[in-house]
């Protein structure tokens, strides 16, 4: 009887564990790097484009809210975003050289808190959807769009003749920004 009683207790326990593994509907599998570095590992419901937030949900179902002031960085569904200039940014490409990001959130006049310091966002210039390039060496993220994809790359590439001359012979345009930086990360 006491084995009896015991393996249902287990039973029930395990059921309970695999309820609370599973994600809250709306949420996926993903990590957090706070703004303290500390790693965090449950459930994201991104808002980026709506709201410039995400939601998340630990294992044990607690949940809450971060702004972008409240995190360095966090993956989910096998991409990765940073939080840069009160904003988040999806990480296109990533090389030894360069890395190229898509701005994600627009939080341009938002009021962002910080524990419970509020402040009027400014971000960098560009909108939703708008590449950016940064490179390895620099902590500044540089706009790149359709009028100013030549002049940008020439200049951020320029110690890659190869790349460059892609670019001013339009082998390379702004449809492949993307193949632009890979290959600007291989030149020797």
């Amino acid at each position: 009887m006491k084995k009896t009683i015991f393996s249902l207790l287990v039973i029930i326990g395990l059921s309970f564990s695999n309820v609370q593994a599973q994600a809250p509907a709306g949420f996926e599998k993903g990590t957090i790097v706070l703004a303290n570095n500390t790693k965090l590992e449950g459930f994201i419901k991104e808002s980026l484009s709506t709201k410039g937030t995400i939601s998340f949900a630990s294992s044990t179902g607690s949940k809450k809210t971060y702004s972008v002031a409240e995190v360095n960085a966090f993956s989910c569904k096998a991409d990765t975003y940073i939080a840069y200039a009160n904003d988040f940014y999806k990480s296109v490409a990533t090389g030894s050289k360069v890395s190229l990001y898509q701005k994600q959130s627009n939080n341009a006049g938002k009021l962002i808190y910080n524990g419970s310091d509020a402040y009027s966002a400014t971000t960098t210039d560009g909108s939703i959807g708008d590449y950016y390039v940064k490179l390895t060496n620099n902590d500044d993220l540089l706009l790149v769009n359709a009028k100013n994809f030549d002049v940008v790359l020439s200049k951020t590439f320029a110690d890659c003749s190869i790349v460059v001359a892609d670019i001013k012979s339009k082998q390379l345009d702004y449809s492949q920004i993307t193949k632009a930086v890979e290959k600007y990360n291989t030149c020797k």
